[in-house]
């Protein structure tokens, strides 16, 4: 469905018998911030096979939501969206110059900025603020893809490389210098990194990186690939993808490796979780009905709805931080750029 953005209604109501989706209610969409309230612990004791059941949503249109604004606008690729912790930046990556660079604009759109610059990699993604807003970390893709980070302020007058010296000497990654490491994280508390890298059998795990003593930690274990972790806004829990036999699902792991619980479970894949400020909810892209599509959850993997948010293939979500928008990539004028949305008033 393709126009002008309209106004659009909706609530989640809670699971009805046996774990199934119920149909929403409606309910006016606001802009405000959901209530602050803390989720229920998931069982410790739950495993890769102790699921809870959930369906794809209704095929009934939603009307296209309001606060449709387009950000970005290149003939290059744009991608992989990130919101900084006070809701007014926003980083992602692009190919604009050639090269994948990471790049900031406010929330709006304007005052866009190249932040890296290194001629000699030309991947670089991922991008995730300190809470503080200080610091971004992305992923470096050369040789071996490590995690950098970089003073953002710092950056904006001289983009940063990281195979460039200071008096310092060369900029040391956060990660592993000689193992493949993806998709940081950063935890809300700014003392730890979630990030994807390597096991010893070279299979992709979630791990978490301590930023003061350097200590990784494994939480992922098995065969099966992991993907772009995201921490819950309490630091308790990871969202992350995973392929099991073949197809992407979305799972979630304390950040103590317990607690192991597959959220979605579709013949479609599922993709690039990121949590609502209140930790109630989480927005996912997915192919379910053949194009991608946005989604959002519980955080428990019930009451499953489709966002539709008038055609194209859309993916990347992100929440912002205060609550009130997501951004995501979309195609629907023929060319990835970064979009941001209203994000939907929802019932704790």
């Amino acid at each position: 469905m393709k126009g002008s953005a309209v106004s659009w209604i909706f609530a989640l109501g809670f699971v009805a018998a046996c774990g199934r989706s119920s149909p929403p209610s409606t309910a006016a969409v606001t802009s405000t911030v959901p209530p602050s309230t803390e989720p229920s612990p998931i069982p410790v004791e739950a495993t890769e096979t102790s699921l809870p059941t959930t369906q794809s949503p209704t095929d009934a249109p939603q009307p296209t939501p309001v606060g449709l604004l387009r950000l970005t606008n290149d003939p290059r690729l744009d991608s992989y969206p990130a919101w900084s912790g006070d809701s007014h930046r926003i980083a992602w990556s692009s190919d604009r110059s050639g090269i994948y660079e990471i790049y900031a604009m406010s929330a709006d759109g304007s005052n866009l900025i190249q932040l890296t610059e290194d001629e000699g990699t030309v991947l670089k993604d991922d991008p995730t603020w300190s809470p503080d807003g200080s610091q971004i970390a992305f992923a470096s893709h050369s040789d071996t893809t490590r995690i950098y980070a970089f003073d953002v302020e710092r950056a904006a007058e001289q983009p940063f490389n990281p195979f460039e010296p200071s008096s310092q000497g060369f900029p040391e990654p956060l990660s592993n210098y000689y193992v493949d490491a993806f998709s940081p994280s950063w935890s809300p508390d700014g003392r730890r990194v979630a990030l994807i890298a390597h096991d010893s059998n070279v299979v992709r795990q979630v791990f978490t990186l301590d930023l003061v003593s350097g200590e990784s930690v494994q939480l992922t274990h098995g065969s099966s690939p992991a993907y772009r972790p995201s921490w819950s806004p309490d630091g308790r829990w990871i969202a992350y993808t995973s392929r099991v036999e073949g197809n992407r699902e979305i799972y979630l792991i304390a950040a103590d490796g317990s607690g192991l619980t597959q959220l979605t479970d579709d013949p479609a894949a599922d993709d690039s979780p990121s949590w609502s400020p209140d930790g109630q909810f989480i927005v996912f892209h997915s192919n379910r009905t053949g194009d991608s599509d946005l989604y959002v959850m519980r955080f428990d993997g019930s009451n499953v709805l489709r966002l539709d948010i008038g055609g194209g293939e859309n993916s990347s979500p992100s929440w912002s931080p205060d609550g009130r928008f997501i951004a995501f990539v979309s195609d629907r004028d023929g060319n990835d750029e970064i979009y941001r949305m209203d994000a939907p008033a929802l019932q704790p």
